[in-house]
């Protein structure tokens, strides 16, 4: 990673958490919903929006966070894979999961 604006540069491997890769308005249904202790009245009332309009919006972000999951999944069963086929050393598995 490279600041176009300053020249550092910063190499390494860094994990992202899941949360920090929503968008802003799925972060604040989050955390919406754990401040409404998942309660969907709660939370239709923090947003100022109607009953199934808060359902479908927490339906489609569990779909994401699924899907965001998955590929995560993915990826750590590629590395396992390439370690079994013998592609990288086991140390190298490490580092990449």
């Amino acid at each position: 990673c490279e600041c176009q604006h300053c020249d550092i540069r910063m190499d390494g491997n860094f994990s992202v958490s899941i949360l920090s890769q929503l968008s802003a308005s799925d972060q604040a249904l989050v955390i919406a919903f754990v401040r409404s202790f998942g309660s969907i009245k709660k939370i239709q009332k923090l947003l100022d929006v109607s009953y199934p309009t808060a359902r479908s919006r927490i339906a489609d972000l569990i779909k994401r966070l699924d899907s965001t999951m998955e590929v995560t999944d993915n990826m750590e069963s590629q590395i396992l894979e390439k370690l079994e086929r013998g592609d990288i050393s086991f140390s190298e598995a490490m580092e990449e999961l």
